[in-house]
Formats: C-alpha cells, sequence, structure tokens
C-alpha cells in the first residue's frame, strides 16, 4: 500500500504522530502524496510533517 493510501483511512479522525522530533496529537485534516497535514488539538494551529519524519501514526481518542 502507498503512502497516501494508508494515511487516508485516518483523515478526519483524532491521531498520535509520532515522528523523528516529537509527538503531536491532533485531527488529520488533509493527506498529500508525501506529507499529512494535522490541526492540533492544544493550540488549533495547521501542522504539516512530511512522510520521511514520520515514525508511527495511531488513532485517538481525543480528551
Amino acid at each position: 500500500m502507498a503512502f497516501r493510501d494508508q494515511m487516508r483511512k485516518f483523515e478526519g479522525k483524532s491521531v498520535k504522530v509520532e515522528t523523528r522530533c516529537g509527538i503531536f496529537f491532533g485531527c488529520m485534516v488533509g493527506v498529500r502524496s508525501t506529507t499529512i497535514i494535522i490541526r492540533e488539538h492544544e493550540n488549533n494551529r495547521r501542522t504539516i510533517i512530511r512522510n520521511s519524519q514520520i515514525v508511527a501514526v495511531t488513532e485517538q481518542e481525543h480528551q
């Protein structure tokens, strides 16, 4: 499966994204061919993450 196909199942859901630089919590709002876009829960800002930086993506319950 391609990156984009794997990430599409998380679109619109709350996710936890583990990267080389840290962990991000938010709602996945977009998927491109090599990046994902999440809207963080704490400060409502959009974060763009390249697939080369991603270690794991898991669905989370929003607290």
